[in-house]
C-alpha cells in the first residue's frame, strides 16, 4: 500500500451482531470481518448490544469488538417498561460516552445502522466530530430525520432509496450498496429430520414465516389467510419462528388458530433447516429493504412468497411477489404458488460479499478524503 494511500478508522454500530440473529446481524457479520482485512483499514471498533455469556470486548487483529450497549433489540422477550427503559439507557449511553469513544479509538469515521434512532443518539452523532453514514436497511426509520443527521446514506435496496428520496432525504447523498449475501450450505435430509424432532414438529407439510413477529411484517395478515386457505388444506400446518414483538395479542391469535405453531426464537442453522424444508417460506412484510430470509430461501431452493415494493424482486421474481399486504392477496399467491412447480431464481452474484466490502471501502474512502 502506498504511503499516501487514506487509512481509515471505522466505528460500525449496530444493535445486532453475531451471535445475535437477524438481517442485520447477518449482515455485519459478513462485512465486518472482511472489512478489517482491507489494507485501508488500520483499525475497525464495532460497538453493538450487550450478550449474556459474550465477552464486553474482543480483539481479534485489526478488529476491535465492543459490547457495551444496554441489553434491547436483541432481548428474546420483552416487556413494554423494559423496552422503554433500555431506550432510556442506551440514549443516555450514548449521550455520555460516545464522543470520548470516537475520541480515544481516533475513529475517522461513523457508519450506524438506522435502527438506532433518537434524540440524544442524534445529537451524539452530531457532537462526536467524525463524518457521519447512515445504514438504511428497511423503511421503519423516517428519511427526513437523517438530513441534518447523515452526511451520507447507504440504502441497501432500490426501493429503499426510492423511500429515502421519497421521504425527504436528498438524493445527490444517498448511494445504493446492495444487501451482502453468503449463500448458506444446505441443510441435509438428516439435519432437517433432526431439526424437526427437537421442535417436536410432524411430517406433515408447512408453511414458514421466519422474522420478527410485529404487524409491519404481516403476521396477523398472514394468520387470518392462512385460517381461510388451511381449511382447505387441513394436511398444511403453519410454522412461525422468531421473536414475538407483539406479546399476548399475537399468542392469543396462535392458540386461536388450528395447524399453527410458534416455535419462538430459533438460532440461524435451525432456521436454515426449516426452511429447506418447508413448502413455502412466506414473508408479507411492509417494510422490508432486501430480505435476507427471501435471498436464502431461494439459495436453498425453496418457493417463497415475497413482499410487495422491492423492485429488485418485482424484476427477478415477479411470479412470487404480493400485489399487496392484505388477506385476500395473501390467500390468491398461497394458491398460485401452491400449485406452481418451479422453483424461483435470482441473480444473487449481485449480492457477492466481497463486491460489497469493495463498494463499501470505496464510500468510506471518499467520505474520509472529503474531511481531510
Amino acid at each position: 500500500m502506498s504511503v499516501y494511500e487514506t487509512v481509515m478508522h471505522p466505528l460500525i454500530i449496530t444493535a445486532l451482531y453475531p451471535p445475535a440473529v437477524g438481517g442485520a446481524a447477518t449482515y455485519f457479520g459478513s462485512v465486518v470481518p472482511r472489512l478489517a482485512q482491507r489494507n485501508e483499514i488500520e483499525q475497525l471498533t464495532v460497538l453493538t448490544e450487550r450478550m449474556p455469556g459474550q465477552p464486553r470486548q474482543q480483539i481479534n487483529g485489526k478488529l476491535r469488538l465492543l459490547r457495551h450497549l444496554p441489553t434491547r433489540t436483541s432481548l428474546t422477550q420483552r416487556h413494554w417498561l423494559t423496552h422503554a427503559a433500555t431506550y432510556v439507557l442506551t440514549q443516555a449511553w450514548f449521550t455520555a460516552r460516545l464522543p470520548g469513544l470516537v475520541h480515544h479509538h481516533r475513529v475517522d469515521l461513523i457508519h450506524f445502522h438506522t435502527r438506532f434512532r433518537g434524540r440524544l443518539f442524534y445529537a451524539s452523532l452530531r457532537h462526536s466530530g467524525a463524518p457521519v453514514i447512515a445504514d438504511l436497511r428497511d423503511k421503519m426509520t423516517n428519511p427526513a430525520l437523517l438530513v441534518d443527521v447523515a452526511d451520507l446514506l447507504l440504502c441497501c435496496g432500490e426501493g429503499v432509496q426510492r423511500f429515502a428520496i421519497e421521504g425527504g432525504f436528498p438524493s445527490e447523498r444517498t448511494v445504493l450498496v446492495p444487501n451482502a449475501f453468503v449463500p448458506p450450505d444446505i441443510p441435509s435430509p438428516q439435519l432437517i429430520s433432526n431439526v424437526r424432532r427437537r421442535y417436536k414438529l410432524s411430517e406433515r407439510p408447512y408453511l414458514l414465516f421466519v422474522g420478527d413477529i410485529t404487524y409491519n411484517k404481516g403476521v396477523y395478515d398472514f394468520l387470518e389467510a392462512y385460517r381461510r386457505w388451511g381449511s382447505e388444506h387441513p394436511q398444511v400446518q403453519l410454522i412461525l419462528a422468531g421473536t414475538n414483538r407483539e406479546g399476548a395479542r399475537f399468542l392469543d391469535q396462535v392458540r386461536q388458530a388450528p395447524g399453527v405453531i410458534y416455535l419462538g426464537h430459533v438460532p440461524h442453522q435451525d432456521a436454515l433447516a426449516l426452511m429447506r424444508g418447508t413448502e413455502i417460506v412466506v414473508l408479507p412484510s411492509r417494510s422490508e429493504g432486501l430480505p435476507t430470509v427471501i435471498l436464502e430461501s431461494v439459495a436453498l431452493g425453496t418457493k417463497v412468497i415475497c413482499p410487495p415494493g422491492i423492485p429488485e424482486f418485482e424484476r427477478h421474481l415477479p411470479r412470487f411477489v404480493l400485489p399487496e399486504v392484505d388477506v385476500d392477496s395473501i390467500i390468491t399467491m398461497l394458491n398460485a404458488i401452491w400449485r406452481c412447480d418451479d422453483l424461483p431464481s435470482y441473480p444473487l452474484s449481485e449480492h457477492r460479499v466481497h463486491r460489497v466490502v469493495e463498494e463499501l471501502t470505496n464510500v468510506y474512502r471518499e467520505m474520509v478524503k472529503a474531511r481531510e
